[in-house]
């Protein structure tokens, strides 16, 4: 029975096969078991993502119901038990290069955002999330994260950013926890992500009045950030030579803006676990490097940094011992 069902793979292939039936074929070929298709998960998926790539690099036309219903199906795929059953076999999926294509491809239209981009971070995540035995090159994280830097954080609506900002917080996370070897390398390309994160939601949780009716998304994102702030400064071999750095953003952006207290409080709290990593010449060079405006709010940070989170720090410390 399963013969008369191998010739799917040319099928997908043919210029010649309606997209829609290429489509159907493929769902039939990941459900079925009498689909005769060698490395079946890995052919998939590179179809899929292949057809995607070839839409938003404007090769291909497709209806808007058609290219939700790829994203759809890819969705499925990643998501799907079978193929967390075929990973936990010690079977391996390989990134392949065209799904952050993609993704930077569909962040250029800021209207795609919900509908596509998220979904292809999304998607991007599950695979990361299956760690470094499964995803065979680092060179694919590292391009996973040169994509993100395209991920629109502006010009959208509070629940678009607050799924935007979560989607690719959860990518981060999905890097750290899962890829720590990609990590010793990545740790800049991984930091200018996250600090685009920083940085927006800085801007986003500005003081505005009382008019503000989006504040819990906000607040929402300022944990998130302290969160991520914390599991960096979990793996500090990796990040600590670049604490003075991320210290030095924070304030930079810090300084344009007055922050709610309540989104400043959870940014807070996590500017204090880089400041636990910086050393005195680390202080010495903020102190003498920054500029006058940005220095005086550097101070300021470490002055409450001592005062507050040090000295509470080395009495638990004391406490402790």
């Amino acid at each position: 029975m399963a013969a008369i069902y191998s010739g799917i793979h040319l099928k997908l292939k043919s210029p010649q096969t309606p997209w829609e039936d290429k489509l159907k074929l493929a769902r039939f070929a990941w459900i079925s078991s009498q689909c005769l298709l060698p490395n079946k998960e890995q052919v998939l998926l590179d179809w899929c993502t292949h057809a995607l790539s070839l839409y938003y690099n404007k090769k291909v036309e497709f209806s808007q119901d058609f290219l939700e219903s790829l994203w759809c199906y890819l969705d499925d795929v990643l998501h799907s038990r079978k193929l967390q059953s075929f990973l936990k076999q010690g079977k391996t999926i390989t990134l392949k290069l065209n799904m952050p294509q993609v993704l930077e491809s569909a962040s250029q239209d800021v209207s795609l955002t919900l509908s596509f981009t998220i979904p292809m971070i999304t998607s991007m995540t599950t695979l990361l999330r299956q760690g470094e035995g499964n995803i065979t090159s680092s060179h694919h994280v590292s391009l996973v994260l040169g994509a993100l830097q395209s991920v629109p954080l502006d010009h959208i609506t509070p629940a678009v950013y607050q799924s935007a900002f979560l989607a690719v917080h959860e990518t981060l996370f999905a890097i750290i926890q899962c890829h720590p070897q990609v990590m010793l390398n990545a740790a800049p390309s991984f930091l200018n992500v996250f600090y685009r994160l920083v940085a927006s939601i800085v801007q986003e949780g500005r003081q505005r009045g009382d008019g503000d009716t989006d504040s819990d998304v906000y607040l929402q994102c300022s944990r998130l950030i302290e969160r991520m702030y914390s599991h960096i400064a979990t793996t500090a071999e990796n990040f600590t030579a670049l604490s003075a750095f991320m210290v030095a953003q924070y304030v930079t952006e810090l300084q344009k803006v007055t922050l709610r207290p309540d989104v400043k409080l959870h940014l807070t709290e996590g500017i204090y676990l880089i400041l636990d990593l910086c050393k005195e010449q680390d202080i010495r060079f903020l102190k003498a490097g920054l500029p006058m405006g940005v220095s005086e709010v550097f101070n300021e940070l470490y002055g409450s940094y001592i005062h507050y989170h040090k000295a509470q720090r080395q009495g638990e410390d004391k406490y402790t011992v």
